[in-house]
């Protein structure tokens, strides 16, 4: 598994691994919205230094798969993403744009803290 999810007191924590794609994002998700806890806590995705392989169009799908997995019941929750690069930022804030009728907030940053600090608010 190219990704770890660490399950805290205050949200859970999808980190993937260094120069990840599209297909361990798409893996990803499932795995985090299949916890039970999921349902109650807000989320964040980190992605780490290294090559990001995904297309624009990929992100509609990214979107569709959260759409799919995302519990009805997550209203009031959010999902931070943060990014460590310019592209996986750009990425991120698109990503944001297209999945902003999900029902979970989504904001992109640039640090971890910073990303806790909201999901927690």
């Amino acid at each position: 598994m190219s990704f770890d999810i660490t399950n805290t007191d205050d949200c859970i924590i999808l980190e993937f691994s260094k120069g990840m794609d599209f297909w361990e994002i798409m893996e990803g998700i499932p795995k985090l919205c299949s916890m039970p806890e999921f349902k109650d806590k807000s989320d964040i995705w980190v992605f780490r230094d290294g090559q990001l392989i995904i297309l624009y169009s990929d992100l509609y799908d990214l979107k569709n798969a959260a759409e799919k997995f995302y519990p009805k019941v997550s209203e009031g929750k959010k999902t931070a993403i943060v990014t460590v690069t310019g592209i996986q930022h750009s990425l991120a804030t698109l990503y944001s744009d297209i999945a902003k009728d999900l029902p979970r907030k989504i904001r992109v940053f640039s640090d971890l803290k910073s990303a806790e600090d909201w999901v927690t608010t």
